[in-house]
């Protein structure tokens, strides 16, 4: 490991990352070619109304609109989203200007926008940004980044919203099916408050299904309120309902015993196939590794994938702490990070951030595979990285020790608390980031 000269190197010997700037065409013909996930600004106040209208915009279209011409990277499911935009928009994906319409998105976060659609690699998609009917043109901002499970910091759980209205039944059969990393998922479960806090803020303006049913067969059954139950067996210690709710009152005349998160955090009882149930929410127990996520890798890399930092072992003895990395671009070759820092949302460096704090102090530094200065970290086909010692393959991850390599060889100490983050080569030439992880010991 070595201290902050290294730093300094890699902040001279990289280019910070700078959006893909661009305003958009004002029609379909002419759109503006964009390239990567952005932020792409557009600009709709000089524009006009192309006359393509959506399926999604209660009234027609009818504002402004801009217009961008995009390429997928992989085969995957792509969010292009306008939030956080002054605009009031409404976006639309099409697969050419005959108006082949494949997504279209109105109002997902306030007035903003954001549309799931299924991209293959190599194909090129072209993305209406629209002012809905007589609203102010805006300008603002598109991303489009796969649509990915979202790490919830607080547990360490992953987290994936599916738009679209489906029964109670079929949510929880889909999110059973739904794999991650060779896990099952399963409805989300909410364990307290903060736990819905967080929920509400990452998948805002939803109403999904998640998974508390009542059991008609449970000892304690008995309606409205008794008898509730989760999906994964675990116990109901915590609830949030909403005011004179359960109440097994169903607009249908059907029986309610299935709940659903509303936009306030708390609950609603409802019909198997309750209509304005919009969505449903993937839950993935991640647990068994070690530390806290932070600094959630928003940032992909080359292969349209975020790379993932874990950990594993015991925090109690000499390289007790196994580091991994995975869905890194293949053959690329990488260092992990160690610092008593932590910074989020850290700052850019090429194509990702650096989440590990440099001043006030804090020790910082690298570790080199298998902690030799002739050694080399190295992502193998599948995009896990794996360590040699010249052309020998010493294994994946690495095993920290509690003596720290630089001058002065600090020790990680019982009760302190470190930060690590890999910093990876990517396939172009730039560089990317892990996740970062804190560790107490």
């Amino acid at each position: 490991m070595q201290n902050k000269t290294w730093l300094s190197a890699l902040l001279m010997s990289t280019l910070c990352a700078t959006p893909a700037w661009a305003q958009g065409g004002d029609d379909c013909s002419n759109a503006q070619v964009i390239t990567g996930n952005g932020p792409h600004t557009f600009d709709q106040t000089a524009a006009t109304f192309s006359g393509q209208n959506t399926s999604c915009a209660t009234g027609g279209v009818t504002g402004p609109d801009v217009w961008f011409s995009w390429t997928a990277g992989q085969d995957a499911d792509y969010l292009v989203s306008s939030c956080g935009s002054s605009s009031d928009t409404v976006i639309a994906v099409y697969t050419d200007c005959l108006g082949t319409e494949i997504a279209c998105n109105d109002d997902d976060c306030a007035l903003q926008s954001t549309a799931t659609f299924t991209a293959t690699q190599g194909d090129t998609y072209l993305i209406q940004v629209a002012a809905w009917q007589n609203s102010t043109p805006g300008v603002g901002s598109i991303t489009i980044v796969p649509d990915l499970p979202i790490v919830n910091p607080n547990n360490g759980h992953s987290y994936r919203l599916v738009d679209g209205h489906v029964d109670w039944l079929t949510a929880k059969a889909e999110a059973e099916a739904a794999m991650l990393n060779g896990q099952p998922g399963h409805l989300v479960t909410i364990s307290d408050q903060a736990e819905a806090d967080w929920l509400v803020a990452t998948f805002p303006g939803q109403r999904p299904w998640i998974g508390l049913f009542q059991d008609v067969n449970d000892p304690n059954y008995s309606e409205p309120g008794g008898g509730w139950v989760w999906v994964t067996g675990e116990p109901v210690s915590y609830t949030n309902w909403a005011a004179n709710e359960p109440n097994n009152i169903s607009g249908s005349g059907g029986s309610e015993d299935y709940a659903e998160l509303f936009g306030s955090t708390e609950w609603n009882d409802a019909e198997l196939n309750h209509l304005n149930t919009s969505s449903y929410i993937i839950e993935w127990d991640m647990g068994g590794g070690l530390g806290t996520p932070f600094c959630d890798p928003m940032d992909i890399n080359s292969t349209g994938l975020p790379t993932r930092l874990t950990a594993t072992g015991s925090m109690a003895a000499a390289s007790g702490v196994h580091l991994d990395a995975d869905q890194g671009p293949p053959t690329q070759f990488g260092y992990f990070l160690i610092g008593t820092g932590a910074s989020d949302p850290g700052i850019v460096i090429s194509n990702g951030r650096l989440c590990l704090s440099v001043t006030g102090g804090n020790v910082f530094g690298r570790y080199n595979a298998a902690g030799t200065l002739n050694s080399v970290s190295q992502f193998d086909a599948a995009g896990d990285l794996q360590n040699f010692v010249g052309t020998s393959s010493t294994g994946y991850g690495y095993d920290v020790p509690l003596t720290i390599p630089i001058s002065g060889s600090p020790q990680i100490m019982a009760g302190e608390t470190w930060h690590f983050q890999l910093w990876h080569r990517e396939a172009a030439g730039a560089s990317n980031f892990s996740n970062g992880l804190s560790i107490t010991f």
